[in-house]
């Protein structure tokens, strides 16, 4: 159930109907959280929450056996979202998490360009309850 009390498809459809979209950035990840929430409050004051989330791909190899692929991804979460993650998720949840795909660019210290992407969390929902 999403959190304005619909379905996730219901509230996908309702998106696309009142804002007429022709492109979608939006991803379902479920997984395992690598690490505790981290929360931390910004200089404007709001919260935001980092997860690490890791999830599997399976694939048959030749010789039949099966080989497992993990990918991490990096999850934020603000406001209201991320002031609930401590008391509900640890390291080591099952979660499924809906947002949107972001990327960014920063240069670190040493003047190199760096890529990051991330996914803004809409919605977090603790499987192991």
């Amino acid at each position: 159930m999403h959190k304005y009390g619909l379905d996730p498809l219901d509230f996908q459809i309702l998106l696309l109907k009142t804002y007429r979209m022709k492109t979608k950035n939006f991803v379902q990840l479920i997984g395992y959280l690598g690490n505790d929430p981290e929360i931390h409050m910004t200089t404007t004051g709001k919260t935001m929450g980092r997860l690490r989330l890791a999830t599997d791909f399976y694939r048959k190899q030749e010789d039949g056996k099966t080989h497992r692929k993990t990918t991490w991804h990096d999850v934020k979460a603000w406001n209201k979202l991320a002031e609930s993650l401590p008391g509900q998720f640890i390291k080591g949840s099952h979660v499924l998490v809906e947002g949107v795909i972001e990327y960014r660019t920063f240069l670190d210290p040493s003047g190199h360009k760096r890529f990051v992407t991330e996914i803004k969390a809409i919605s977090i929902l603790n499987l192991d309850r």
